[in-house]
């Protein structure tokens, strides 16, 4: 995970820090180190209701640190929380809040270049991503950094907008920013863009002819929504993203009356995955099953009917914030959320004229706006605490209320007089510092166990067994928590043939994920090669984790083909055939190998030459020559031998023996061919 886990542990760094100096402000300047706010209780509910729902959550791990590809559990949250309060308490004065905004600036100048050398074809690094066509910059998701790049534009305009003696060139400046931020959101192809334009617009607008205290500037609030508009038609019109939207409808494919059917990919999937969402909030509406645990949701209530990325994948995220939150700490987490964002809409527009407050608050509306159809994510939701913090803060009785350059400033916290500044008060003050310091130190190990568990990957997959085992050994000593890094040692055993060893990392990932059925599933497949050295015990633990697999996830093709592996080894034939034809009809355009040839043998052992033609034919269409598709190639020749087509089995042979010379197997069974027909 070279984003997720990086960015998360470093975030995680930085909250431990600002805590450390903040619990030590406190100490050492007591009472008038605190900054009061109302938006500090539905902040303070919402991290409550977070703490209560992970300790009834569906999986208690999970809910602590989320999930892998994720990382949102509680830890995250209560991240954003501290930032939140770092903003409301540490930056005192106009001078602080221009200095951090600015270096977020510079930064989005970074995310911009990197994102021109993507679509330039000029990354110097390979992605499993085609980053031409949607960039990922540095952010690590196109639809994240069209909501990274659309937030920071609407800030950029307010600013423009609202700060007070402000040069002309300043002003300039920012609105330049803002169109090339605009265009950097618009090459990701991203249709979330739209929402946070629209809705960051509108709030401008509104803010400006609530609360500005200039006719020009309401003038230009007009001027703001035409270029807006503008910017939203180039965005139509212009980028891959008018591409995207405009082929959203489609003919229907057939008379299954069902409406979703009629969009494209992208939006049944993200229907399918808010009614999953659905089913979790329902089943348990008041806390959810715990923060950063839909995953665990998925197996549970997808259906057969669902569209192809559900049905092949466990998807971790429910693609909107809505749905996040309310999967993750229920309708009361929920209500905490958005009583936090109606909060800053109403300090933002409620007494006079503040400018950073009624920036923060655009942030905000543009966060929501982009957020409802995209994935919560490290890199982008940052912004909307940062921004809830500036509407806190700029909203406080002692801070400036004009954003004029000669604007009063918040007064600094002063110390405690007499003995209570005593030299015990300043250790304590020093010691929380300290810890705050030390304790990122955990984080190195996480970030170790990542690199190694890709290492081992990197390892096995060409070969290098030993090397693959004992970066995988290293992995699950760092984080041993991770259920991904002990498949991961499974996988790197049964490279080196190790099947005991590969059973004991395969359950042990098990038991950490039991709603991820590739960690039974590997495990069935171990103890079916145990079995077959004359391990009794392992064919009946085989049978029952196929029965298990299927109970958990009996929607996922990959847990009824795990069943019908172990039905086929086992002889029961019947019960292989069920499967098999539950797998192929779950996933009919399947590209696993591995489904196409146990439902070639299944078919050839029940007497189905027939159809096992068929199917063997149909995983060819998808493997073409690869060498995965030789030992499908053998068993298409079996089964045209059981249909009395010996010659057509012949060329099967040697075309797979023109991929594979070496195929023992197909040198065999072309061997017998042609003795038989000579006969």
């Amino acid at each position: 995970m070279p984003f997720t886990v990086a960015k998360t542990l470093l975030s995680h760094v930085l909250a431990y820090a600002l805590a450390g100096v903040m619990a030590a402000m406190l100490i050492r300047h007591g009472r008038s180190f605190v900054v009061w706010s109302w938006i500090h209780v539905p902040v303070l509910v919402f991290l409550v209701a977070n703490v209560v729902a992970t300790m009834f959550s569906v999986d208690p791990f999970l809910a602590l640190y989320g999930a892998h590809v994720r990382m949102l559990g509680l830890g995250t949250i209560a991240d954003w929380v501290v930032l939140y309060l770092a903003v409301v308490l540490l930056i005192r004065t106009q001078v602080e809040a221009i200095a951090v905004i600015a270096c977020a600036f510079v930064a989005s100048l970074l995310v911009l270049g990197y994102e021109l050398v993507q679509l330039l074809g000029r990354d110097p690094l390979s992605w499993n991503l085609d980053v031409i066509a949607r960039p990922i910059s540095t952010i690590g998701q196109a639809t994240s950094l069209a909501q990274y790049l659309t937030i920071l534009a609407l800030s950029a305009v307010g600013f423009a907008l609202f700060v007070q003696g402000l040069p002309q060139i300043g002003r300039a400046l920012l609105l330049l920013l803002a169109g090339l931020l605009l265009a950097g959101a618009g090459a990701t192809g991203t249709r979330s863009a739209v929402f946070g334009l629209v809705a960051g617009s509108a709030f401008l607008v509104l803010a400006t002819w609530i609360r500005h205290p200039s006719r020009r500037a309401r003038v230009l609030a007009l001027a703001a929504a035409g270029f807006a508009s503008a910017a939203l038609s180039a965005l139509l019109l212009l980028s891959p993203l008018g591409a995207r939207i405009t082929s959203v409808p489609s003919p229907p494919p057939s008379a299954t009356g069902d409406p979703l059917a009629r969009f494209e990919p992208a939006t049944e999937t993200r229907a399918a995955l808010y009614e999953i969402a659905y089913q979790i909030v329902r089943d348990r509406p008041i806390l959810g099953y715990g923060p950063d645990n839909f995953v665990v949701g998925v197996p549970r209530f997808r259906t057969a009917s669902e569209p192809y990325e559900v049905r092949q994948s466990l998807a971790t995220s429910a693609h909107s914030w809505i749905a996040y939150i309310a999967t993750s700490s229920g309708l009361i987490g929920l209500v905490a959320f958005v009583a936090i964002a109606v909060g800053a809409f109403v300090l933002a527009l409620r007494d006079g004229f503040r400018p950073f407050a009624l920036v923060g608050a655009t942030m905000v509306a543009a966060f929501l706006g982009t957020g409802l159809t995209t994935i919560n994510d490290i890199s982008t939701d940052w912004l909307f605490w940062v921004a809830i913090g500036m509407v806190a803060a700029a909203t406080v009785p002692q801070f400036a209320p004009t954003g004029d350059a000669n604007e009063p400033k918040r007064s600094r916290p002063t110390r405690n007089s007499g003995g209570n500044d005593s030299g015990a008060r300043r250790f304590v003050a020093l010691l929380c510092l300290g810890l705050g310091l030390v304790v990122p130190l955990t984080a190195l190990g996480p970030l170790e166990a990542s690199r190694s568990n890709r290492s081992s990957e990197q390892a096995r997959l060409p070969g290098r067994t030993a090397e693959a085992i004992d970066f995988a050994l290293l992995a699950t000593r760092s984080d041993p928590g991770r259920a991904e890094y002990w498949h991961g040692l499974g996988l790197a055993y049964a490279s080196a043939s190790r099947w005991a060893d590969a059973s004991t990392a395969f359950e042990r990932a098990r038991k950490l994920a039991p709603y991820d059925v590739r960690n039974a599933g590997d495990f069935a497949r171990a103890q079916l090669l145990l079995a077959t050295n004359g391990d009794g015990n392992a064919r009946t633990k085989a049978n029952e984790l196929a029965d298990e697999v299927v109970r958990v996830d009996p929607n996922n093709p990959l847990a009824q083909l795990t069943r019908a592996v172990a039905m086929q080894v086992n002889g029961n034939f019947p019960e292989a055939l069920r499967s098999v034809e539950r797998a192929l009809a779950l996933d009919p355009v399947s590209v696993n190998e591995g489904l196409y040839l146990t439902a070639t043998q299944v078919y050839i052992d029940s007497g189905r030459a027939t159809d096992a033609v068929r199917v063997a034919r149909q995983g060819l269409g998808v493997l073409g020559g690869a060498p995965e598709s030789v030992p499908l190639r053998y068993e298409l020749a079996r089964a045209l031998v059981a249909s009395s087509q010996p010659s057509d089995a012949l060329t099967e042979l040697d075309i797979a023996l023109s991929i594979q010379p070496g195929y023992a197997p197909a040198q065999q069974l072309r061997s017998e061919i042609r003795t038989s027909l000579h006969k």
